[in-house]
């Protein structure tokens, strides 16, 4: 698996999360699912920064892009911790969701989008694997410790 179909793979797994939320009427159930969002949009963001981010990085004409996905992934941080400080079962809490789903959504037609295209052109098929590995080790390292 290359570092894209991986990273697909990743935000369609969010979207999922963020659909059962949206539909769960359960407050208890409602927690669990945006603590497992929280968990995999920290741990998504986290790794792809260690590992496909810091590959473009290397990579002057494809930085820019790179520093604003990061920015996109500091705001989503944001987002999870005003959620955490709030009561899921307001209002509040809800727009709030929206707004997370809303940034979450924008970031990844970005990345899919724009950000790829311009990474097919700098890295080879064979990092592209590597990266994938790099990514799922990060991850699997983290969420050990």
């Amino acid at each position: 698996m290359n570092i894209y179909t991986y990273l697909k793979k990743d935000h369609q797994k969010v979207a999922s999360l963020f659909e059962e939320i949206i539909k769960m009427d359960s407050k208890v159930k409602r927690d669990s699912l945006f603590a497992e969002l929280k968990q995999e949009l920290i741990l998504h963001a986290d790794s792809e920064h260690a590992t496909f981010y810091k590959a473009l990085k290397l990579h002057p004409e494809i930085k820019e892009i790179v520093q604003h996905a990061d920015k996109e992934h500091a705001e989503v941080k944001n987002y999870l911790a005003n959620l955490s400080e709030c009561p899921s079962d307001s209002i509040k809490w809800m727009v709030l969701l929206g707004e997370l789903k809303y940034s979450v959504e924008h970031h990844v037609k970005e990345e899919e989008g724009e950000m790829f295209k311009k990474a097919k052109q700098v890295i080879d098929a064979e990092t592209e694997k590597k990266l994938a590995e790099e990514m799922e080790a990060f991850k699997k390292k983290i969420t050990k410790d």
